[in-house]
């Protein structure tokens, strides 16, 4: 009996062992889920480094990154970039012409610069005080509308306007929006944003040119903001 004792003994106590290195093993699984990255950053190639992103607490889906200590207030001037475009490797139209993609950034420019002029004029020249602004829709994605005849452009005809082409001739599927801020003079990084729209966009929604414009409009009216709160 006492020999029963003792194997029984034995299995309990190689029953702990195993409870206990299964209770390790699954809060060393819970830990490693919770301690992976939420968000993996796209890689287009604009940024160099996408490390440091956080969760934007203004628009859902949107990652942001500012350097501490920085201040806007050190800025009255601003460089705009040109801005750049990178099409998706699935997208299932690429033939935009260059006087398209052209009216398209001037477009998009023009709404950061209405919300920054007079007051914080944009300019050509880096050095103190400015602030240099690069900016790039990323993973763009887009179809190409059937069109009547009226819809073909003879050589030499003038595409002036965004909705000479958004809409009219090409419908968005997709876009990322990628910004970043540099210092004008030593060219340091100051602070990024990645905003896809299929993340920040409603899930019943989706992405579409009046979208695209929306959010880089939002972005527009924050930054002129957030320049006023620090001067």
């Amino acid at each position: 009996m006492k020999k029963y004792k003792t194997i029984a003994l034995l299995i309990n106590q190689q029953e702990c062992i195993l409870f206990k290195l299964r209770e390790k093993i699954l809060l060393l699984f819970i830990f490693s889920i919770l301690s992976y990255p939420l968000y993996a950053a796209p890689n287009s190639g604009f940024l160099d480094d996408y490390s440091g992103l956080k969760a934007d607490p203004d628009r859902a889906g949107a990652m942001v990154y500012r350097k501490a200590g920085v201040t806007l207030g050190a800025y009255d001037k601003i460089v705009i970039s040109p801005i750049e475009f990178f099409y998706h490797p699935d997208t299932k139209y690429k033939g935009v012409s260059p006087d398209e993609m052209k009216v398209l950034a001037d477009s998009f420019a023009d709404i950061l610069t209405k919300e920054l002029e007079p007051d914080y004029p944009v300019v050509n020249s880096t050095g103190k005080g400015v602030l240099i602004v690069r900016l790039a829709i990323t993973n763009f994605k887009m179809k190409k509308k059937k069109r009547s005849l009226l819809g073909y452009l003879p050589i030499g005809a003038a595409i002036t306007a965004l909705k000479d082409v958004a809409g009219k001739r090409i419908t968005l599927s997709d876009a990322t929006i990628e910004a970043e801020l540099l210092d004008g003079e030593s060219g340091e990084r100051l602070g990024i944003l990645v905003d896809s729209l299929s993340d920040t966009v409603s899930k019943k929604d989706k992405p579409t040119w009046e979208s695209l414009t929306n959010a880089l409009t939002f972005y527009a009216k924050r930054f002129r903001s957030r320049l006023d709160a620090e001067h």
